[in-house]
């Protein structure tokens, strides 16, 4: 579904904008070739302010605000949460003329049952990503994928695969804030939704 605001008489209320903000996460999450399946992740950084990667989306659950990906947990992004739980997303989708930057608070979730339950859900072929040698980002004398030896020509079987579970974490963040901007050549629109610490939600229209 692509919410048209230009083939009606009423544009559409804000309600109808945010849900339509949470059902194009959940096509991001379901559905590898689309556009928010991908988002870019900021968190603070103690030297540098702040710093940006790209994640993969992979679950979205709107009843409870919350966005997950999977990441290693010898990651750098990991250290980062943990001082400052607070992180950005940005969202963009060319395909929709959309974009949504969301504020929210990241959870760590390593070795519990949330983790454990992603982590069986992975195919051999996926877990391989968290038998890379050493930490994220270290430095190297060569160009390297970073894995043993052995997996750099085929995928790890069932048994070989379960080295990588103790580097494997999902990170869910919980959402704070969606700010929504749709770009149209007719003329922009963009809206605003925060929820207070007790879950209140204030919404509002923005000149974008």
């Amino acid at each position: 579904m692509h919410l048209d605001i230009w083939h009606s008489e009423d544009e559409p209320r804000l309600g109808a904008v945010l849900a339509e903000c949470w059902h194009l996460l959940a096509d991001g999450a379901a559905e590898p070739q689309h556009d928010f399946h991908t988002t870019a992740l900021a968190t603070t950084h103690a030297g540098l302010g702040c710093t940006l990667r790209t994640v993969v989306l992979r679950k979205v659950d709107p009843e409870a605000r919350e966005l997950a990906f999977y990441t290693d947990l010898r990651s750098r992004k990991i250290g980062e949460i943990q001082q400052d739980p607070r992180i950005a997303l940005l969202f963009n989708s060319v395909s929709d003329d959309t974009q949504i930057r969301v504020q929210a608070e990241a959870v760590i979730h390593h070795r519990d049952s949330l983790a454990e339950a992603a982590w069986r859900d992975l195919s051999p072929r996926r877990r391989r990503d968290y038998l890379v040698s050493g930490p994220r980002g270290l430095p190297w004398a060569w160009a390297t994928s970073g894995l043993p030896a052995e997996f750099e020509g085929r995928d790890p079987n069932e048994a070989e695969s379960e080295a990588g579970r103790l580097n494997f974490a999902v990170v869910v963040c919980r959402v704070r804030q969606i700010d929504w901007l749709f770009l149209t050549p007719y003329g922009h629109r963009r809206a605003n939704f925060t929820w207070n610490d007790d879950g209140q939600l204030q919404t509002s229209w923005l000149v974008p």
